[in-house]
């Protein structure tokens, strides 16, 4: 697939392979496969495993959940229908009420009709977010977008739509369920017609039984990490946001597919890749409403994220669903994409690609060398460099083999290191187990959770994630002074002042 003259491959290997090699080395990682693409030149590469249990290595081919990036996919497929095309008229209008045709989405401030499928793309429309996603208990009728459709009746909007940037992904299975009704089939089968047959993405699918399993990256959860038994992050219910599977070969035929193509010459081979319309693209790249998070989400456009990276515009979006991460990024007046996908959620995806495109977009491939100054590597490249490995591994491990006490001594020899060699803060904690909590599977995060409460009391995080499994192992007695406590040491918790608001009134 690759065509170029080969200095994009050269500049990588040797500026960013080293670094994930690093990183891979020092981190908990299970598999990763990352991708970069300038003009038509792509090199690709998987790193690490799909599964620990069995050690079967990751490849280009390998097919990995996507979450969130999935939403760009979408998105296409939606404004595709309202905007004309082979001299007929739009089916959809963007800026309609999305009940005309979702009748069942209703919502008990009865606003439902000043909600439409620009706010949905944009994450204007004012509805709150999803706080249970069901993982653990799939829905995989026909009938999962349309009833959680129904299932929105008792919930408000939070802002006036159209008005600020409301991430929710309860948004997008509206906008799936509309996608199936105008296009008269399931969403599964709609986005496939509409942008994955499209665009040769052969093997993409929202469908995770059409994965094949010798092709299936594994969730990775908990620490020391571990696949979950028979617990996967899919539902029909959240298709939509969430639930398309790829891999490298055909996530770089996807980002390919934005550029504008290269000058071909007699005997060039541009046509073997497809090209969505200029058109589309330009209405879905417009900002639509500011979000203020540079330097990837400066503002929100239709199912894409704007923002800048070394002075170019980029646009992107980012995924994370428990036991996998991923990122997309675009460049798309040079012609440059980035992609990682990742089975575990201790995987800095949005690190790596800044480091990726300080070398696709400057051509420094020397820039891993130890005696290259700081100043010059970029900010993405000093980053990965000065990336430091979260203490909750090295832990963990030492809690699984020799217990909890042996572990507060791993601990505390750690951090009293100087200068520091590990991260200490509660990122690493929180990324071991929050996973684990929303599949469900509370008793791969337990252990941890005692641990971590003990050697940082003082940590929010630490006891509203405890409070989260107490929650969703239906103790809510137990889970509501835990969470207050979390409110307690910090009054702007926002995820622990959620949770807390979920549980059953007393």
């Amino acid at each position: 697939m690759d065509v170029g003259d080969g200095s994009l491959r050269a500049s990588v290997e040797a500026g960013l392979w080293p670094l994930i090699e690093t990183l891979l080395g020092s981190h908990e990682v299970a598999g990763l496969a990352v991708a970069v693409v300038r003009d038509e030149e792509v090199v690709s590469r998987g790193f690490g495993v799909r599964d620990v249990g069995t050690g079967e290595s990751v490849t280009p081919e390998t097919m990995f959940h996507l979450a969130s990036v999935s939403k760009p996919c979408v998105a296409t497929a939606i404004v595709s229908l309202a905007t004309a095309r082979d001299g007929s008229g739009p089916v959809l209008d963007l800026d309609a009420p999305v009940a005309e045709w979702v009748p069942e989405f209703t919502l008990a401030d009865g606003r439902e009709r000043e909600v439409t499928a620009r706010h949905l793309l944009s994450h204007s429309s004012g509805l709150p977010d999803v706080a249970e996603y069901g993982w653990h208990d799939p829905q995989l009728g026909d009938e999962a977008l349309s009833e959680f459709a129904s299932s929105l009746s008792g919930w408000r909007l939070q802002a006036e739509p159209g008005s600020t940037f409301s991430y929710s992904n309860a948004g997008f299975e509206l906008l799936g369920l509309l996608l199936a009704r105008a296009t008269g089939t399931t969403f599964e089968n709609a986005v496939r017609r509409q942008v994955l047959a499209p665009m040769r993405m052969r093997n993409s699918t929202f469908l995770r039984a059409e994965v094949p399993l010798h092709l299936a990256a594994s969730p990775h959860v908990g620490m020391p990490l571990s696949v979950p038994q028979s617990a996967y992050p899919y539902t029909r219910r959240h298709a939509p946001s969430s639930t398309l599977h790829s891999n490298l070969v055909e996530m770089c035929r996807w980002m390919v597919a934005h550029f504008e193509p290269a000058e071909v010459v007699a005997g060039g081979s541009d046509n073997q890749w497809v090209r969505l319309d200029a058109g589309l693209l330009d209405l879905m790249w417009r900002p639509v409403v500011q979000v203020g998070r540079p330097p990837w989400d400066e503002a929100a456009a239709l199912g894409w994220a704007v923002g800048s990276y070394r002075g170019h515009r980029t646009l992107s979006h980012g995924g994370t669903d428990p036991g996998f991460v991923s990122r997309l990024v675009l460049v798309p007046e040079r012609r440059t994409g980035f992609v990682a996908l990742a089975n575990s959620n201790t995987v800095p995806t949005s690190t790596i690609a800044a480091a990726a495109l300080d070398i696709a977009l400057t051509d420094v491939g020397h820039t891993v060398d130890s005696d290259v100054r700081p100043d010059a590597l970029g900010e993405g490249v000093a980053a990965m460099r000065a990336l430091r490995p979260a203490v909750v591994g090295p832990v963990a491990r030492t809690l699984s083999r020799s217990g909890p006490e042996a572990a507060a001594s791993v601990f505390h020899r750690l951090a009293a290191l100087e200068p520091p060699e590990f991260d200490l803060g509660d990122d690493g904690f929180t990324d071991a187990v929050w996973g684990a909590i929303e599949l469900h599977r509370t008793g791969l995060a337990w252990p941890l959770l005692r641990l971590w409460t003990e050697l940082r009391p003082d940590s929010s995080a630490a006891w509203t994630m405890t409070g989260w499994a107490r929650h969703v192992d239906g103790q809510a007695d137990l889970a509501r002074p835990v969470l207050q406590h979390a409110l307690d040491l910090d009054p702007h918790n926002v995820d622990a002042a959620l949770i807390m608001n979920g549980l059953p009134s007393t």
